[in-house]
């Protein structure tokens, strides 16, 4: 029974439509999936610097060693955009649709520019990307948190 009815005031929240409930369980399940990606990531990362040291000079070589982790962004820009348009399917509440758009301009704008600055301009907008990064990975950890807490119910 529902605990408002418990309390004495009257239930008037109807139950969502079967593709809201499914659209939530793939937010939830993607959004797991971003997390895993953005732990991948950072090996990734990791594994293009010293790629690079071992060919010290050679630029070729050192954006083909970052060539993987360039691949992974990609894959972790559209599962934003993915996210953003199954947030706006459910619409269970505001940030179910503000997080996934937050990660997708950071992951589509940001992120490109910071690490071609921090190339070209200074090693402190690299760090900038590593930190956008970490902001990433918080706001896919807190929709799947979210979601996996508070499913859509029929």
């Amino acid at each position: 029974m529902n605990t408002a009815v418990l309390r004495g005031q009257k239930a008037t929240a109807k139950a969502a439509p079967h593709y809201r409930v499914v659209a939530d369980r793939v937010q939830a399940w993607g959004a797991l999936l971003g997390v895993m990606l953005c732990a991948v990531q950072v090996a990734l990362a990791a594994l293009g610097f010293w790629g690079v040291e071992e060919r010290p000079g050679n630029k070729e070589a050192g954006e083909a060693a970052f060539g993987p982790h360039a691949m992974n962004g990609t894959i972790l820009q559209y599962l934003a955009l993915a996210l953003l348009i199954l947030g706006i399917v459910t619409m269970v509440n505001w940030k179910v649709w503000a997080i996934p758009l937050v990660l997708a301009i950071l992951l589509f704008a940001v992120q490109g520019l910071l690490v071609g600055l921090g190339f070209d301009v200074s090693k402190w907008f690299g760090a900038l990307h590593a930190l956008s990064g970490m902001v990433i990975t918080a706001g896919f950890v807190w929709l799947t948190l979210d979601r996996f807490r508070h499913p859509l119910r029929h």
